[in-house]
């Protein structure tokens, strides 16, 4: 008697694990974003956040998944209501049914809860993980090869269970406006931060888009819109206001304050500061004391 063997193409095959995170985060944390050419997956293990794809914001609840499929720009806040536990893992896959979760939102139910739990204990048990930084990036320190081939087939399991099952959850209008503006409002208040602590050095529009890993066309409009100027010009507002306080100070010349300033001369400082103030610096001094 023969035998012939059943043969069928994976309806779901993750190839490999970029990462996995678990981090425990206070009601002010705030991911400025990124995009990469993988997928990634963010549960919300405890509170909620608000989470943006592309976009679109949405505010993640216990027990949710969000998808961000691979080339999204995607970015996290806090709602800053309360506290949040999340996991987010990054994966290697060119299944043709991972379209299916492009854009989603699930909530898990009990049972696939427990699987991502053990998807969970098994990746830990896989990698040297750092509980003192709750993160470890997948492809070093393979501890255990046969707990990181489980954890891959729980995350597969879990998968192709969200796809038999279809819980997907939809979100209102008002809702993502809300979350978008959740995490708009964190990015211009850590840029304006960035900016604060760079005083003294000469940064770019590039450099800034480059440490936030964002577009000029984005990162310009949310600002204008927001603030209703340039993030160079607030840039350089600072600086001036850094500048009057220097020169009532007296402890360095025009030149010092300059060069301190990251201004490539005294003449381009001269000009900045008579823009902004509406006289020179020269003339401010006399002001101020007089």
């Amino acid at each position: 008697m023969g035998f012939e063997v059943t043969k069928l193409e994976k309806l779901i095959d993750i190839s490999g694990l970029y990462t996995f995170y678990y981090y425990e985060h206070d009601k002010y944390f705030y991911f400025p974003g990124e995009q990469h050419d993988f997928w990634e997956i963010v549960y919300v293990d405890r509170g909620e956040i608000s989470a943006v794809a592309e976009t679109n914001g949405y505010i993640l609840k216990q027990g949710e998944i969000i998808f961000h499929k691979p080339n999204e720009f995607h970015a996290l806040a806090s709602t800053k209501k309360e506290p949040h536990n999340i996991l987010v893992t990054t994966f290697e896959t060119s299944s043709p049914a991972m379209s299916f979760f492009k854009n989603k939102i699930f909530t898990l139910d009990s049972n696939q809860r427990k699987i991502l739990s053990s998807f969970l204990e098994e990746i830990k048990k896989a990698f040297s993980y750092n509980y003192e930084k709750n993160k470890n990036v997948v492809g070093s320190n393979l501890a255990d090869a046969s707990a990181y081939q489980l954890s891959i087939a729980g995350l597969e399991h879990l998968l192709i269970d969200l796809l038999r099952n279809n819980s997907v959850s939809e979100r209102s209008e008002g809702e993502r406006g809300i979350a978008r503006k959740n995490v708009e409002n964190a990015l211009i208040d850590s840029i304006k931060l960035h900016l604060k602590e760079n005083l003294y050095q000469n940064i770019s529009l590039q450099d800034i888009c480059t440490h936030y890993n964002m577009s000029k066309s984005y990162l310009c409009q949310l600002f204008k819109n927001t603030l209703g100027r340039s993030i160079i010009d607030y840039y350089i507002e600072l600086k001036i206001e850094e500048a009057k306080y220097l020169i009532r100070k007296g402890e360095m010349n025009f030149t010092q304050i300059s060069e301190k300033l990251g201004y490539t001369s005294i003449h381009h400082f001269s000009r900045s500061f008579k823009s902004k103030v509406g006289m020179s610096p020269s003339a401010y001094e006399k002001a101020i004391k007089s």
